[in-house]
């Protein structure tokens, strides 16, 4: 089962308001990719690379469109941890899981 974390929840309504703001069609398409990125996930866990930021082996990212989703592949489940661009170099603090 795959599973968002309430941050992970805000990041993908954040990329969605920002992308609405210039462009409303696409925003609902790139927000419905990131979501059939994330459902996928389940069919591999834990085979994607490792988070570079990350100082564990355990958390992995999958890459939708221009966005990385970083999810935890813990008991038979797919936690969604964050959902950020991939120009954008994640803080510690966001990993926690």
């Amino acid at each position: 089962m795959v599973i968002w974390t309430p941050r992970a929840h805000a990041d993908l309504k954040a990329i969605h308001d920002r992308i609405r703001n210039d462009a409303p069609i696409n925003a609902r398409r790139v927000t419905q990719k990131i979501l059939d990125k994330a459902a996928g996930l389940q069919d591999f866990p834990g085979t994607h690379k490792s988070v570079p930021e990350a100082r564990t082996d355990d958390l992995h990212e999958v890459s939708a469109s221009t966005w990385r989703i970083i999810y935890h592949p813990r008991n038979n489940n797919i936690y969604i941890i964050a959902v950020v661009h991939k120009r954008q170099r994640l803080e510690e603090e966001r990993l926690q899981h």
